[in-house]
């Protein structure tokens, strides 16, 4: 069925650029020695006449979006669909393209930090293929559904506290059902999940207050392979709103009114995005101040580097770091036996 819908979008597509093309032909004159072709006057006809075009170029694009979308349920290359209007990242389907081998990460980053008495906490974050595989119209393989286990599986055997977040994001709407990232509720049970986890560390405290604020309309990061455009009302995806959040700090000064950080926060859009309020959470949940400093669209290897290449430009070095990783970074191709 996929391979007919993918023939179907490449026909359809094809039979616009004719279309266009044919357009952009009859507005020239073969014998017109300034508007014909032999000049090369028909080639900048043909794309003056494809730019006025782009507008229907669009709409027709947005057309045929909504066709796939509205009979058959599907999105571009990219994103895989799920049932109840629910979209999926293709990534976690695939193995990434670009990833490093776990362990010897792991390694690496806790001896660097261990030196600077820095204690490295890291967090993987299940895949949403795997948290909602309820709401996927086909499974995964066997490699995927072990990745997880085989994750926490290096941390254990690198020394370090392995946290596992599937019980804090087994519940129905822990992820965003437009968009790859958790839902805010989903980044607040994770944080209060690593809270509970970092027990035993000696964290100092500040006063920290999470309220919210309300709601607001969302479009998830996946719609853009669902890109219906002006159609959007009536064959969908359905609107999504996500609540917002507000958190504030109240800290102690330390040398010359400067504050001490006790923890950082180096992670991916997971942690990155204020929409999903994990970095306020987190605060809350540890009752102490965090410092962020995730990057969206680096992954998670790029943000570590460029903590452990910048940490000494801070005023202060942290005590902990929580290093938020996303499963679907990690291979599946070296599993436990």
């Amino acid at each position: 069925m996929y391979a007919s819908l993918d023939s179907l979008s490449t026909l359809g597509i094809a039979a616009l650029m004719a279309g266009l093309s044919i357009t952009a032909f009859s507005n020239t004159d073969p014998g017109n020695l300034s508007t014909g072709w032999a000049n090369g006057t028909y080639q900048r006809g043909y794309e003056d006449r494809f730019e006025t075009s782009v507008p229907a170029h669009e709409s027709a694009v947005a057309l045929w979006a909504a066709v796939k979308w509205g009979m058959f349920q599907e999105p571009a290359t990219g994103a895989v669909a799920g049932r109840g209007g629910w979209l999926f990242t293709a990534e976690e389907f695939a193995e990434p393209r670009d990833t490093r081998d776990f362990a010897q990460e792991l390694e690496r980053i806790s001896t660097t930090l261990a030196a600077d008495e820095i204690a490295l906490v890291p967090v993987v974050v299940p895949d949403k293929a795997r948290m909602q595989a309820h709401r996927l119209k086909r499974g995964r393989s066997a490699g995927f559904e072990r990745r997880y286990d085989w994750a926490l599986a290096q941390i254990r055997d690198a020394g370090l506290v392995a946290i596992d977040l599937r019980e804090a994001l087994g519940f129905a709407d822990s992820y965003m059902r437009t968009d790859t990232h958790w839902s805010p509720e989903g980044a607040r049970m994770s944080a209060t999940a690593i809270a509970k986890a970092l027990g035993d560390f000696d964290i100092p405290m500040a006063e920290v207050d999470t309220n919210q604020t309300g709601a607001k309309a969302f479009d998830g990061d996946l719609l853009s392979f669902v890109a219906t455009g002006r159609y959007r009302d009536l064959v969908g995806p359905e609107p999504e709103r996500i609540k917002t959040f507000e958190t504030s700090v109240a800290t102690t000064g330390g040398l010359f009114g400067a504050a001490d950080i006790p923890v950082a926060l180096v992670g991916t859009s997971f942690s990155a995005k204020a929409d999903f309020h994990f970095e306020g959470f987190l605060k809350q949940a540890l009752q102490s101040d965090v410092l962020n400093l995730s990057q969206v669209g680096q992954g998670p290897f790029v943000p570590m580097d460029a903590f452990l290449k910048e940490r000494a430009t801070l005023s202060s070095l942290p005590s902990v770091v929580v290093w938020e990783i996303p499963e679907r970074f990690l291979t599946s191709r070296r599993q436990l036996p």
